[in-house]
């Protein structure tokens, strides 16, 4: 039942998954600025962070479907695609690197699980659910609800503006994540990519440089070539099998995409 259900409604089941976590993580913290001290709300963050990675785990395994996420090591190969995709981060790094690297660690094992947990949600089950899709409108909706998912600023107390300027911004990458992982077949390459992403981001001189400096142009740099890396997919993929997977059988589609 559930299965025809998913094959049936892929976008409204994608939809589903990604108001349940933001539901989830919405309560959570507003339940937990509500009842827990100002001192002790860093455990309730930590609690909406786990649940960023159970919730996936769970929508994977309820839907059933471990073998079509791409969790296969086999699949873990440099291609061009996941290459490109690292090349903002070294713009980054040559910007300059800033101090501090003494929890460099702690960061990057918070930064894989933070990788982990939206790269299962979104280029794992969003991603398996709507391969029902044309590849182009599969990778436009993964991006937008990837997105959409970081309005929970503007309900947690930033302005809206930045709210939908970091959707905005975070929908373009989550685009060019879910073309990476079309064109890789790996969601382990995914999670990596984008766990050096945050970290470059996280240690670079780019987001302390002052007003007037040429450094916060790099930023913008960043989105337009992920945003190249989605139109060369998209165009480079023409005319291929799995350019538009309506009306195919689900091994058909999978073949095509993991091969």
């Amino acid at each position: 039942m559930m299965k025809e259900y998913t094959d049936r409604h892929p976008v409204q089941t994608a939809l589903l998954c990604v108001g349940l976590q933001f539901m989830l993580t919405w309560i959570i913290l507003v339940a937990g600025r509500g009842m827990a001290p100002p001192a002790e709300f860093g455990k309730v963050k930590l609690v909406a962070f786990a649940s960023t990675i159970v919730l996936p785990l769970v929508l994977v395994q309820v839907l059933g479907l471990w073998k079509r996420i791409g969790l296969e090591l086999n699949r873990i190969r440099p291609e061009p695609v996941a290459l490109a995709a690292l090349v903002p981060c070294a713009v980054y790094l040559l910007a300059g690197v800033r101090g501090g690297t003494e929890q460099l660690a702690g960061d990057a094992t918070l930064q894989f699980f933070n990788a982990f947990g939206e790269e299962m949600l979104f280029r794992g089950v969003i991603f398996a659910l709507l391969l029902q899709l044309p590849r182009w409108q599969a990778l436009i909706l993964g991006g937008l609800l990837f997105g959409g998912m970081h309005l929970m600023h503007g309900f947690m107390g930033a302005s809206w503006s930045d709210a939908f300027r970091q959707a905005g911004l975070t929908a373009i990458t989550g685009t060019m994540f879910t073309a990476v992982r079309f064109r890789s077949g790996s969601l382990w390459l995914v999670i990596l990519i984008h766990m050096v992403v945050n970290m470059c981001k996280l240690y670079s001189n780019v987001r302390d440089a002052e007003a007037g400096s040429p450094l916060p142009l790099l930023v913008w740099f960043e989105y337009l070539f992920q945003i190249g890396i989605v139109i060369y997919v998209i165009f480079s993929e023409r005319g291929k099998l799995g350019w538009s997977f309506a009306g195919r059988p689900m091994a058909r589609r999978e073949d095509a995409l993991t091969t």
